[in-house]
């Protein structure tokens, strides 16, 4: 008689509250850190372009529940309150703020992801102290994610500012599916490059792509790096590297070329507009505020051309629909955001 097998465990839900704890949070560059998350238990899987609602504070288990609960405000008129809850008497964020997924692995100890982060206010602030082991909660994974059409297989991805970490997961999975890539890379100035350089190739002044970036050349995969100042790289916008790319394909390689771009929506915008004219299909990561991550506060709207019950029409007639980053995105084909 054969023993009964044992039931296989259940499936992570598409989304879900996730506890995590710091494997590291090293400092890359002026204001930049990439964090590694340690997810405790089964986390669902992930494509690129999606992205995690962290929780810029410590989790609600370490803090005092009857002090966040607080008590009841009472005072006298001309007194000033007597505040104890944290969120008013410290500074502390009380929304999550969204990230891209930097990368991802999985192995006998559960599940990490990358997050790559900038100091811009008091959430950020807050994770660039974080020490190994501290505890991190998650949302995720949200949103949709970047294809890989079967009828193309180069790939030209342009990251500009902290829209690179989504571009560093997409050529871990374009490795997997056999794509060839060049990466683009831009910043204003060389320190708030958000990468970390091959110590013995450094960047082309010129704007050849070379294996200069780690977490492009460890899938084999050349970068070219642009700074507005000219401090590292080719002297100028990232459009500039982009177009030099562009003007040198042969028609056979555009054909089989999607760009993927996220970053600046200017930068967005710019980098659409060459590959239109180009004849090289685009896709956009867009980067919007937002509270929740789930289409609850509808603050991340986008114009998306919609010929369907749209909201209004640009000035020559092109139909649009608000649609949300959060649950619609973040990933749009460029042609169909209305800039």
């Amino acid at each position: 008689m054969s023993s009964p097998t044992a039931p296989a465990p259940p499936a992570p839900a598409p989304r879900s509250r996730f506890d995590a704890t710091v494997e590291f949070n090293r400092f890359i560059c002026r204001e930049h850190y990439r964090l590694r998350l340690r997810i405790t238990r089964p986390f669902p899987a992930t494509k690129p372009g999606q992205f995690v609602q962290l929780g810029c504070r410590p989790p609600n288990g370490a803090i005092d529940a009857d002090a966040l609960l607080g008590r009841d405000l009472a005072w006298e008129p001309g007194q000033r309150p007597d505040l104890h809850q944290p969120e008013l008497c410290n500074r502390l964020a009380m929304l999550r703020r969204p990230f891209s997924l930097a990368g991802r692995g999985d192995d006998e100890h559960g599940t990490w992801i990358d997050i790559i982060h900038r100091i811009v206010g008091t959430g950020t602030d807050w994770l660039a102290q974080l020490n190994v082991g501290d505890p991190v909660d998650l949302i995720g994974p949200l949103g949709n994610a970047f294809t890989l059409p079967d009828d193309k297989h180069v790939g030209l991805l342009v990251g500009g500012g902290v829209g690179l970490p989504p571009m560093f997961y997409l050529a871990q999975a374009m490795k997997t599916a056999g794509w060839d890539a060049v990466a683009f890379v831009g910043a204003m100035t060389h320190d708030l490059l958000a990468v970390e350089f091959v110590d013995e190739q450094p960047a082309n002044v010129e704007g050849l792509p070379l294996p200069c970036v780690v977490d492009f050349a460890r899938f084999d995969y050349p970068t070219v790096i642009t700074t507005d100042d000219g401090s590292m790289g080719l002297s100028g916008r990232i459009t500039d590297g982009l177009s030099r790319v562009l003007e040198g394909l042969p028609n056979a390689t555009a054909n089989a070329a999607v760009v993927y771009t996220c970053g600046p929506e200017p930068m967005m915008a710019a980098v659409a507009k060459l590959a239109e004219a180009r004849g090289v299909d685009c896709q956009v990561c867009v980067e919007q505020a937002m509270a929740c991550g789930m289409g609850t506060c509808q603050s991340c709207i986008v114009r998306i051309e919609s010929p369907d019950e749209p909201h209004g029409q640009t000035a020559v007639g092109r139909p649009w629909r608000y649609r949300l980053a959060c649950t619609d995105g973040p990933v749009f084909p460029s042609t169909k955001v209305v800039w």
